[in-house]
């Protein structure tokens, strides 16, 4: 039985900003520059044959000081997303990470770096702490949302 389910963005989140950031011009494409390209929408390194686009988004939608909008990468076309299957995507196990604990008034309880190799020990662990009702992981070099981890249902 799992211990708990990793997130990628909404799929509704991923086709408004993808679609916002086009249509106004924000989106840098990054095709076939310096891949790979960890996209959120598959939570996957993309290689440098895909299209791949860079925009901003806000992973925290609801009120609170810690909704911010950042980086990250998305296929320039909708790709088949993500399904946990139980596992953390290699994307995350091959980079150094931040992962940030949040109440369900989304104010943060607790905060840690770690190499994502040690996020499958971790995640349960944090979660259990406290009020926590889900965490935000971060690639702790550049800051950028990696992704969210709720408790298992």
């Amino acid at each position: 039985m799992p211990r708990y389910t990793i997130r990628a963005l909404p799929s509704v989140l991923i086709e408004d900003a993808r679609r916002v950031s086009i249509e106004r011009g924000l989106a840098v494409d990054v095709s076939g520059q310096d891949a790979p390209y960890p996209v959120r929408c598959c939570l996957r390194d993309a290689g440098p044959h895909e299209r791949v686009l860079l925009l901003s988004v806000q992973p925290i939608t609801e009120t609170s000081p810690y909704a911010a909008t950042g980086p990250i990468y998305l296929h320039r076309h909708p790709c088949d997303g993500y399904r946990h299957d139980g596992q953390v995507p290699e994307m995350l196990r091959a980079r150094l990470l931040s992962v940030r604990a949040f109440d369900d008034a989304h104010m943060m309880t607790g905060a840690e770096v770690m190499s994502g190799d040690l996020l499958d020990d971790a995640a349960p662990r944090l979660l259990a702490v406290g009020r926590t009702a889900y965490l935000h992981v971060h690639f702790a070099g550049a800051g950028c949302y990696a992704c969210r981890i709720d408790p298992a249902t």
